[in-house]
């Protein structure tokens, strides 16, 4: 059973300089988000790499937002150039992101997550709380979640399984053939991965799957 939301009943969201601030400001060495790390941080780079805030910085000029906060650009929420970021830990956000902070009572953080990869909006970062989005019981969001990291981590392991079959000749004779097809097979079984997996999003977050 579905249970439909505004995304500002289920999330704080930290979006301006007027928005109000999470406590504890003055705290430094922690990951600093912007705009402009934010594509690296989507690919997996590692959050340490980044500038880490300092104490002399005004400290009104940032927010301060917990872990399992999703961060992402203002200006790019639609299409190839949205860039999705999920905090691991306790990490300070610019002004020009949009932080998302949920409600785990009411919807866990990897299911917020899921749900926008894939929402293309149709609206700017300041009409987010009119989002509505139809939310199942927690114990079905975790197993949501569970397929669909399983699904996620395999086609992130595509690169290296690929490589290591199509450098198998290196290591054993008279098997190039072999290698040929079978990395003909992975590719094709990634591909129908990646189309179930989209799928499979379109059917959970159109409320299809429960239908």
């Amino acid at each position: 059973m579905l249970k439909r939301y505004r995304l500002d009943e289920i999330a704080l969201i930290v979006a301006s300089l007027t928005t109000p601030h999470i406590p504890n400001f003055s705290k430094v060495d922690q990951p600093l988000i912007t705009a402009e790390n934010l594509k690296w941080l989507s690919l997996g780079e590692d959050i340490r790499r980044f500038s880490q805030l300092d104490s002399a910085i005004n400290q009104w000029k940032w927010a301060k937002v917990p872990a399992k906060t999703i961060v992402f650009e203002k200006n790019s929420l639609d299409g190839a150039n949205k860039h999705i970021f999920q905090c691991e830990s306790v990490a300070y956000i610019a002004h020009d992101v949009v932080a998302i902070i949920p409600n785990e009572s009411i919807i866990l953080s990897d299911y917020l997550y899921y749900f926008f990869s894939w929402y293309q909006p149709n609206t700017d970062w300041r009409q987010l709380h009119h989002i509505l989005i139809d939310i199942p019981s927690l114990d079905m969001q975790t197993n949501i979640v569970k397929l669909l990291k399983t699904s996620q981590q395999l086609l992130k392991n595509k690169k290296s399984l690929l490589t290591a079959v199509e450098e198998l000749p290196l290591h054993i004779r008279n098997i190039a053939q072999q290698t040929e097809q079978h990395t003909r097979q992975l590719n094709y079984g990634f591909d129908q991965l990646q189309m179930y997996y989209n799928f499979t999003l379109h059917k959970i977050f159109t409320g299809e799957l429960f239908r």
